[in-house]
């Protein structure tokens, strides 16, 4: 019953690998908030430097449209088309900058929630998505109440400001008919830099929840079951039984070859009987003696037998035998360090072996 339940709890961190996949699907945090929040903080920080610029301008458009309106006789199609050549060239200067600004902002935007993400698994058709119980299921369903409270919750924010801005400006409005054309522009760049400053920073706080809440939403989505995250590792690694038994038959292959090995060895130099370490050199294939086999316990009784069985000689060393099993490899050749120690070994190996022929030849 508890392996059951834990099948379908989704308790544990998603890996790697389910991230990974994820993302290839285009399942990722993002905020459909955040990229115009962006792009409107980007073209405010704009504005804030070409404003003194961008009002210039816009007076010499109104003392233009007045001018013309004003002239007596009517105004022809070649007037209004000169004056709308004329505000284009007067503002594109101008505008190129902000509209620079809030491309490279929105292209940023997404790139910091994303990344560099390109799939096309979203464009895919999806048959589903034409069925009617499935849509009306996702209108109904929490997600779709969630994007309904925040899209009422930034209404509501931006809206409330919106309210504010009018009713402390209210009587400023009603005395801008008898400003010049100079201050009412003034004063509309100025008061309306305050609003956009302030709708941004709204704007801004509520797209880093969102993004905050889309986060913790998609880190919900992925988490997986105790059962989901064994079954990823035993597709990722294999069957741990089948590891198991592939790395015991790797280590009784391995022990086969190095006591075939051990069986070649010149010397065996013991501790004398926790240790054991075979030795074999050959001048014209080595540069220096090589561990051909080492063990401890039952490892080291074995290669000791194979010794007496081939005549190798089992020299008593403690201290050289336990700095050969700590720092050798079987297949390595012995460091600088303890090329004299083996020397001493091997020669009194040699010396032993010649007394050996001289007997059996007299």
């Amino acid at each position: 019953m508890l392996e059951e339940r834990d099948q379908f709890e989704r308790t544990e961190e998603p890996t790697p690998r389910r991230r990974e996949e994820a993302r290839k699907k285009g399942q990722v945090a993002k905020s459909r908030s955040l990229i115009p929040a962006v792009t409107l903080l980007a073209a405010t920080c704009v504005l804030y430097f070409i404003a003194r610029e961008l009002l210039v301008k816009l007076e010499r458009l109104f003392r233009g449209c007045f001018s013309l309106t004003g002239r007596a006789g009517t105004i022809t199609q070649e007037d209004v088309f000169s004056l709308l050549l004329e505000s284009g060239l007067l503002f594109l200067p101008v505008l190129l900058p902000l509209f620079a600004g809030v491309v490279a902002a929105g292209v940023a935007g997404g790139a910091l929630q994303t990344g560099f993400l390109w799939t096309a698994e979203l464009l895919r058709p999806d048959l589903s998505r034409l069925n009617p119980l499935a849509g009306l299921r996702r209108l109904c369903s929490g997600e779709a109440v969630a994007e309904l409270v925040k899209a009422l919750g930034s209404v509501m924010c931006l809206g409330g400001l919106g309210v504010v801005a009018l009713y402390m400006h209210l009587p400023a409005f009603a005395a801008l008919s008898t400003l010049e054309v100079v201050d009412i522009v003034r004063y509309g760049g100025r008061e309306g830099g305050w609003l956009l400053t302030a709708g941004v920073g709204v704007m801004t706080a509520l797209a880093g929840l969102d993004y905050a809440y889309q986060r913790w939403r998609t880190e919900v989505r992925l988490r997986m079951s105790r059962h989901e995250v064994k079954e990823e590792l035993r597709e990722h690694e294999g069957d741990p039984l089948i590891k198991s038994r592939l790395k015991s038959i790797r280590q009784r292959l391995a022990r086969q070859r190095m006591m075939a090995d051990a069986a070649r060895a010149d010397v065996v130099i013991t501790n004398p009987h926790r240790l054991a370490v075979a030795l074999r050199y050959r001048p014209d294939e080595m540069a220096a003696p090589k561990v051909v086999a080492k063990g401890a316990g039952f490892v080291a009784q074995r290669i000791r037998e194979i010794a007496r069985e081939k005549g190798i000689p089992l020299v008593e060393n403690k201290p050289l035998a336990q700095l050969l099993y700590r720092l050798v490899e079987v297949g390595e050749e012995i460091p600088e360090t303890l090329y004299r120690a083996v020397a001493e070994v091997l020669a009194y190996v040699y010396r032993l072996r010649q007394r050996v022929d001289l007997r059996s030849g007299a």
